[in-house]
Parts: C-alpha cells; structure tokens; sequence
C-alpha cells in the first residue's frame, strides 16, 4: 500500500514499486520522495495542484483525501467557518497568484493554527525557486507521517510523529 501517502498521484507509488522490496516502511516512504524528487519541475507542479488548500473550499465541501481531513483536522481546519475561515482565504489566494498552486505544509510539524498566517507571510517572499524547494520539503514529512500511521513503523523518529493539536 503506497497511494495514500502521495496526495492523489497514483503515478508516485507506481514508480516507487520498482525500489521494491523495501527494508521498512520507512524505506517505502523514501522511495516515494525520492520519486517526487528526480521527476521534472513541471510533474512535481502537477503533484503541488491535487493538494488541498489549507481550510479551502476543499475542507468546507469534504472534498479531501482521508489522509489530508485529518492532517488538516488536528488543528481545527476542516471546521472553519465566517471569519475564521475568510482569515485563511486571503493568504491562500495571494499565494495561489504568485505560485500558481496551493499552499502546502506539514500539518503534523505545526504546533497550532495561530502560525500558519506567519508562515505563509514568510513564505510568500521566497522566490518561485525557493519556494518550490520548500514545497518539496513540506511534502516529504507529509509522506513519512502518513508512512507511520498507516504502518506503524517504530523506526521513524518520534519528532516526525503526529503531535497533539494546540488551537
């Protein structure tokens, strides 16, 4: 089982297969990164698009991945409404126009919902490069985490787990 782990590319877990057998769970979720990574620019823009914005229209219609609810879901997101919700909006779309595809970070790495507006306001003065490295490096914990909970693998580090939500 490796298509949870890559938000709804499929193609990312068919090309992770030929590094098979993995050593560990952990291993498995390497060798999706390590696909994610030697493919083009112009792919891994792709993979950025299917991502869901943080407590976008997405979250509010319950039109994402199981894996992305409850990432999102730890700090309250998925439950947004009024001003709350119209908080994240503005900072989604202005970085949606510069980048050309949606914010994404490692929700599990977040302590509480207060610092997603830091940082998105820091990462919006990265350059495209910078931030499509970022990006890239957002996504990779995202893989690791979903590795754990799905497998449930003790070799992962503890500071790569899932911690308790702060609102």
């Amino acid at each position: 089982m490796t298509a949870p782990l890559a938000e709804r590319s499929p193609w990312v877990a068919e090309a992770a297969l030929n590094a098979r057998p993995f050593a560990s769970d952990e291993a498995r979720a390497e060798a999706l990164v390590e696909v994610i990574l030697a493919t083009d620019a112009a792919k891994r823009i792709d993979l950025f698009q299917v991502y869901p914005e943080l407590a976008g229209i997405e979250a509010s219609e319950g039109r994402m991945s199981e894996e992305s609810t409850g990432e999102q879901d730890r700090l309250g997101l998925t439950r947004l409404r009024g001003p709350e919700s119209r908080r994240l909006a503005a900072p989604n779309a202005a970085y949606r126009l510069r980048f050309g595809y949606p914010f994404i970070l490692a929700p599990h790495r977040i302590p509480d919902r207060a610092s997603i507006i830091a940082i998105f306001e820091q990462r919006r003065k990265a350059s495209p490069v910078e931030e499509h490295t970022t990006t890239n490096a957002e996504i990779a914990p995202v893989i690791r985490n979903r590795a754990v909970k799905a497998f449930g693998n003790a070799t992962v580090s503890s500071n790569q787990l899932e911690s308790e939500p702060q609102e």
